[in-house]
């Protein structure tokens, strides 16, 4: 065995004893070196490196030896042996650290043995702690992130650390039988990532690459395997080199290239299995990421195929809305232009019949009016077709009795009814006067009906009921259309009305029509199912501000101008002002103004009766001018009817929230404008007693507000939280009510009360005063744990404001089906009465 491979000794004595103990090691196979004093420790421990070190000195002399053996970095770590057979005071060394003692000859070969198995077999243990150690800081770095470069950089700077070699790189192919390789990452030098090199210069790495197995060459400048290269590689230095393919499922990726420069380096067994073991992970994180990279760059080209054809599209739609515009603007000139000049023939054909005309005059103007009529059907053809899709979403606005028009459906679809053995009625006894379009309020109750007799059971019931709902932002009509078959599942009323997914009920599509036609007028439609099956289908539509039920009757006209009403007229097309001033001027007084401003200029300073005023006119339009009308207190009652050619302004002339305004199309019959320039002014009559009869306070109680605190009072919280109730049960979301009850009446409120408890709630709650100081708060979409938590943090300021101590109930109402009134009682509300 050579002396290198039986154990370094690093031998600390006197010359003599250092030389006696140096030549029995060497005789037993040890390599050996000597030192005497600290200054040649590091020298002879970096020309030996030693593997255990021997003292045979004296026991002083052992201890100063001993700190400066700790203070050489190479000797830290060395198990450290004491020859006693040279020494008397035995004790005085077993007090020092050190591994072992020598006390005879015989012992030296035995307990160095000792020393160094368990140097060597520590060595290796902390060896391959490292190397786990290393490879889990590998894997973790390669399942954490998909950036390669990071991964392989982390990489071979680990497992150069721990081989120790003097390169370590990663280099990547494409395919089995690829001609060159890419360096990506590299210990030695990191400028050579991304350097190509070609794979037939470098014979180790082809053979790894074209066997797909570990290349070991152990002696690089006697190997036959680099005789090609020996050239190059002698300068270097280089002595072993390892190359270790990269394959993850079959695919050949690369390859893991170590080399070593040191003569007494070299790739062992274990180096070779953590080097299996570390390409093992690169390989799966190589391909992952190139996995990676051609899902992204796949995303990539769809994203951008996607974006071009966007693009695309939204040119295509953007042409498409032009030539919509232009549609539009022709059938907006051609309403105008041809109704204008039909509306002078017209008007002044009927002023000729309505003077002395003889037998042939009046036969002329009868077919002049007749042709005038058939032409102006032919232009309402023309339009209607040219209006398409626009025409179903617009519509036609007139004063209208909902009840009327209810009992009229029932009337027209008794024959059907009465084929399929249903009865059909109307409960409708009140008037319901409201602004609308009676053709497409008119098809929203066929459908409904129509809809409730075919689903209704063999010899059943379909009734059709209307009622006033009170509201705080203006009374709505109600109308029910109930039948009695087998209804809709609870989960299923809010598809009906879906245009693709729909219940049991109907065919969805004509649902969702009566949705948009509902929408259109400002109301609300949703269906329910009541307890004893069937269903019913609801939909409210705002009412008009309409005059008192009994107004006082109308006086007649005085037969003097300066008694009559005063009518202003605003139409720019002189030719139809002087046909709607001649109509007016046979019962009222009539000024003309010739575009929007002087028209407003005019109702300002005259404050006349009425205004007659056409939508389209220069300078202010006609709706800007209504609008400024009703903005103004002086002028905000006097009721405005407009005229247009134009039918698409119908849904503007809607958005007004009409009140008093009235709508004509033109052309006009002048019977049909006299009547309603009579309504117009009994109107505005009515609503100037209204307003006298009504104070301040009954204007509270009307619209539901406690004079105390400004809070809703109790038949203000009744009407919103009906609202709230029927929009919490149609669209399935939660609503809970609160009532705060103190232990003894509050009286006096404090008058800060009302801003104390917003302080807590959100903008949508609502929060009354029903007497005594007990409050409701109004939650809409809070459940009732959240509901409770608000109202405990209201409590502590209502109770400080009050001096009171209250109690509070919180409960969430969106699916209990008793009325509002009874609510409130379970939780705690008094009565009427007691409030």
């Amino acid at each position: 065995m050579q002396a290198d491979q039986r154990g370094r000794v690093l031998v600390v004595a006197a010359k003599e004893a250092g030389d006696a103990l140096m030549e029995r090691l060497t005789a037993s196979g040890y390599q050996c070196a000597s030192a005497e004093q600290e200054s040649g420790l590091s020298q002879v421990a970096d020309t030996l490196q030693p593997e255990v070190v021997l003292l045979a000195v004296t026991a002083k002399r052992a201890a100063e030896m001993l700190d400066s053996l700790r203070k050489v970095e190479r000797l830290q770590r060395l198990p450290v042996l004491v020859d006693l057979g040279r020494t008397r005071s035995a004790e005085a060394f077993k007090r020092l650290a050190v591994d072992d003692w020598i006390r005879s000859a015989d012992e030296v070969v035995p307990r160095l043995e000792a020393a160094l198995r368990a140097g060597r077999l520590r060595d290796r243990e902390e060896r391959i702690r490292m190397r786990m150690g290393m490879l889990l800081e590998i894997t973790q770095a390669a399942t954490s992130s998909l950036e390669l470069e990071e991964i392989l950089r982390i990489a071979v700077d680990k497992v150069g650390r721990v081989t120790g070699t003097d390169r370590c790189s990663v280099v990547l192919v494409e395919g089995s039988h690829a001609r060159t390789a890419r360096v990506v990452a590299t210990q030695e030098d990191p400028s050579l990532v991304e350097l190509d090199i070609e794979v037939a210069r470098y014979p180790e790495l082809r053979r790894a690459l074209e066997t797909r197995q570990p290349v070991l060459i152990e002696e690089a400048q006697r190997d036959p395997l680099m005789a090609e290269v020996r050239t190059s590689i002698v300068p270097l230095g280089v002595k072993s080199i390892l190359v270790q393919p990269l394959i993850c499922q079959d695919d050949l990726l690369g390859a893991l290239f170590l080399r070593v420069s040191r003569v007494d380096a070299s790739f062992g067994r274990d180096e070779q299995e953590f080097a299996q073991a570390v390409a093992g992970v690169l390989a799966n994180s190589i391909r992952n990421a190139r996995l990676h990279t051609a899902v992204k760059k796949k995303r990539e080209d769809l994203e951008l195929a996607y974006v071009q054809r966007y693009q695309e599209l939204n040119d295509a739609n953007r042409r498409l809305k032009e030539l919509n515009r232009l549609k539009d603007e022709i059938i907006a000139v051609c309403s105008h232009d041809l109704r204008a000049p039909l509306q002078v023939l017209l008007g002044h054909g009927r002023l000729l019949q309505e003077g002395p005309l003889e037998p042939q005059q009046r036969q002329s103007s009868e077919a002049m009016i007749r042709q005038g009529k058939k032409i102006l059907g032919l232009v309402e053809s023309l339009l209607e077709k040219g209006k398409g899709e626009a025409a179903r979403l617009s519509i036609e606005p007139r004063v209208l009795d909902v009840a009327q028009l209810c009992r009229d459906a029932v009337n027209e679809l008794e024959i059907l009814a009465a084929d399929r053995g249903v009865s059909l009625r109307a409960d409708c006894p009140d008037s319901l006067m409201l602004i609308g379009d009676e053709v497409k309020l008119h098809e929203v109750l066929q459908n409904l009906i129509t809809n409730a007799i075919h689903h209704a059971r063999q010899d059943g019931e379909v009734v059709v009921s209307t009622q006033r709902l009170g509201r705080p932002d203006g009374d709505a009509a109600k109308v029910c259309v109930q039948d009695d078959g087998v209804g809709i599942p609870p989960d299923e009323l809010h598809l009906v009305f879906d245009r693709y997914r729909h219940g049991g009920k109907g065919t969805g599509l004509g649902l969702a029509i009566c949705k948009e036609f509902v929408e259109l007028h400002g109301g609300e439609i949703w269906a329910e199912s009541p307890p004893d099956n069937g269903c019913i289908f609801v939909f409210t539509l705002p009412l008009a501000q309409e005059a008192p039920r009994n107004p006082r009757p109308q006086q007649p006209a005085a037969t003097t101008p300066q008694e009559q009403p005063r009518v202003l007229v605003v139409e720019d097309e002189p030719e139809i002002a002087a046909v709607l001033s001649e109509v007016l001027r046979s019962k009222y007084r009539v000024e003309v103004a010739r575009d929007g401003a002087e028209g407003l200029a005019k109702a300002r300073a005259q404050r006349p009766d009425l205004v007659v005023m056409d939508v389209f006119l220069p300078k202010l339009d006609g709706l800007d001018a209504a609008m400024a009308l009703k903005s103004s207190s002086d002028t905000a009652n006097i009721p405005v009817i407009l005229l247009s050619a134009h039918q698409g302004v119908a849904e503007k002339v809607r958005s007004l929230n009409l009140g008093a305004v009235d709508y004509m199309s033109k052309p006009f019959n002048a019977v049909e404008l006299l009547n309603r320039t009579e309504r117009a002014l009994k109107l505005r009559q009515g609503e100037r007693e209204q307003q006298e009869k009504e104070k301040t306070n009954a204007l509270q109680r009307r619209t539901g507000s406690d004079p105390a605190t400004g809070l809703h009072d109790r038949r203000g919280l009744l009407l919103r939280l009906e609202q709230e109730v029927t929009r919490s049960r149609r669209y399935h979301r939660a609503l809970s009510l609160a009532v705060l009850r103190p232990d003894r009446p509050v009286d006096p409120i404090p008058n800060t009360i009302a801003d104390i408890m917003r302080k807590r709630v959100r903008h949508p709650d609502a929060i009354s005063h029903l007497g005594g100081g007990v409050f409701a708060v109004v939650l809409p979409e809070c459940g009732a744990e959240a509901a409770r938590a608000v109202i405990s943090r209201m409590l502590p300021d209502v109770e400080k404001a009050t001096d009171t101590e209250y109690r509070s109930a919180v409960a969430d109402v969106s699916q209990d089906s008793d009325p509002v009134e009874k609510l409130l009682e379970k939780l705690g509300a008094p009565p009427p009465e007691e409030t």
